[in-house]
C-alpha cells in the first residue's frame, strides 16, 4: 500500500486541480485500507463538490444520505472512530460520495445526472471508438460509475474524483476529464 501511496503522491503534486495534496492523499489511503480489508465493492467519490452543482444530483433512496444531516471531515477520522465506520458503510450504497474542498463529507449515495459522458468523450477525445471506455482511455471495459466519474471530472471543474470497481477492484483516480492514476488489479 505504501508504495502505491507514494505513486499516487507523485501524480497529485503534478496535478493543477486547486485541492489540499493531504486532503487528496487522505482519501486515496482510505480507499486502498478499504480495498486491502474488503473485495468485491463500488465506490464513487466527488472531491471539491460545490453546492451550484447540485442541479446534477438525485437520490433515489434517502436513506443513503447518512451525511445530509451529520457532516464528517475527511482529515477528522482518527479524531472520530465513528466516522471511519460511516464512510465504509457507503460502499454498500448506489451513487456518490460528494466531498466538498475542505473535506466534508456532505452527502453520499447521490445519482449524478445530465454529463453526457459521449458528448464529453468526443471533446476530449474525438474520432471513432468500439465503446467510450475505449474512448476516454480505459485499458478494458468500464461501466456507468467510472464513464459518470470521468465525465464529471470534465464537467465539475477543479475536482479529483475517485472510484472503485466493484467487479474487479480497480481503483482510478479522475481529473480534467483523465484517468491519472489507475491500479488494474490482474486475477
Amino acid at each position: 500500500m505504501n508504495n502505491q501511496i507514494l505513486k499516487i503522491e507523485k501524480i497529485f503534486l503534478k496535478s493543477n486541480v486547486d485541492l489540499s495534496l493531504s486532503l487528496k492523499l487522505k482519501i486515496a489511503e482510505l480507499i486502498l485500507s478499504l480495498i486491502k480489508h474488503r473485495k468485491k465493492f463500488g465506490l464513487f467519490i466527488i472531491l471539491g463538490w460545490q453546492r451550484k452543482w447540485n442541479k446534477f444530483t438525485d437520490i433515489s433512496d434517502k436513506t443513503q444520505d447518512i451525511f445530509a444531516r451529520r457532516h464528517i471531515n475527511i482529515m477528522k477520522i482518527k479524531e472520530r472512530p465513528s466516522a471511519r465506520h460511516d464512510i465504509s458503510t457507503t460502499i454498500n450504497f448506489d451513487g456518490a460520495i460528494l466531498i466538498d474542498k475542505k473535506g466534508n463529507v456532505i452527502h453520499s449515495g447521490m445519482i449524478i445526472e445530465g454529463l453526457r459522458p459521449k458528448v464529453i468523450a468526443q471533446k476530449i477525445n474525438p474520432g471513432r471508438f468500439k465503446d467510450l471506455s475505449e474512448q476516454f482511455g480505459f485499458k478494458e471495459k468500464v461501466h456507468s460509475r467510472h464513464l459518470a466519474a470521468i465525465a464529471s471530472s470534465y464537467v465539475f471543474k477543479n475536482t479529483t474524483i475517485f472510484t472503485v470497481s466493484e467487479e474487479t477492484d480497480n481503483f482510478h483516480i479522475f481529473e480534467k476529464g483523465k484517468i491519472i492514476y489507475s491500479n488494474i488489479v490482474v486475477f
